[in-house]
């Protein structure tokens, strides 16, 4: 799968601060960033350079002190509170290093959680779920607990739940740092298989540069802002 030239997402100047006073601190200095639609696009760079900040501000649950942030067509500043919530849970998907799995839910309750939450009828959010569930490769391990699920199942369990709702953009704060290298690159093996199947963008947050070349694009952060946008060059020649 391969990116289109179409722009999902335009940040222009975006700029984040928290505190004040003496003890303000600037996350963003002024991100200028645009985002292809259908691409894996990995944010990388040391510790504290603004990368969750900023994938923050990009799904919703952040915002900017300035600066422009347009995301599948949404202007995020002109967006109220609970427009946020819907653009949120219409469009965007989330997956966390700590998987953030609900210890007394089964794999396919976990997964259909997203559902759940619209108001979609408990069977046919189960019925996705599963789905789901099959394509990351847990297909019969829907009633186990996370107890029960390596770290790599249950990793797998949080990318179904972020492809349940179909959301068009998904954000991915260090998804393989807590796993193996084996196991994370089935994880990315996953991500590019499934997640871009269907056109969808992917934004990943990551230290691991076992996991560079699976991007399409690779973007450094330092000190607030984009160092570089650069080409995957060998992936772009293996497709």
């Amino acid at each position: 799968m391969t990116s289109s030239d179409k722009i999902i997402i335009r940040c222009k100047d975006v700029r984040k601060s928290y505190g004040s006073g003496d003890t303000r601190v600037q996350a963003l200095r002024g991100v200028d960033l645009e985002v292809r639609e259908g691409e894996m696009l990995m944010l990388v760079g040391p510790s504290g350079c603004g990368k969750t900040t900023l994938i923050s501000i990009l799904a919703g649950t952040l915002d900017a002190d300035g600066g422009e942030c347009n995301v599948l067509g949404s202007d995020l500043r002109a967006l109220g509170a609970r427009e946020k919530t819907q653009f949120r849970a219409r469009s965007i998907g989330f997956v966390f290093q700590t998987f953030n799995l609900l210890p007394t839910l089964t794999a396919v309750e976990n997964t259909a959680v997203p559902l759940l939450i619209r108001g979609v009828a408990r069977a046919k959010a189960f019925d996705r779920a599963k789905e789901l569930l099959n394509q990351v490769g847990l297909g019969g391990r829907e009633r186990a607990l996370p107890s029960q699920l390596s770290g790599g199942q249950q990793q797998r369990v949080a990318i179904a739940r972020s492809l349940v709702h179909d959301p068009a953009l998904i954000v991915c704060d260090e998804p393989t740092s807590a796993l193996d290298h084996d196991t994370g690159a089935r994880i990315m093996s996953i991500f590019r298989d499934v997640a871009l199947a269907a056109h969808r963008t992917l934004v990943i947050v990551t230290h691991d540069n076992r996991i560079f070349n699976y991007g399409d694009r690779i973007a450094r952060m330092d000190d607030g802002i984009i160092m570089e946008v650069r080409e995957n060059e060998a992936l772009a020649a293996a497709s």
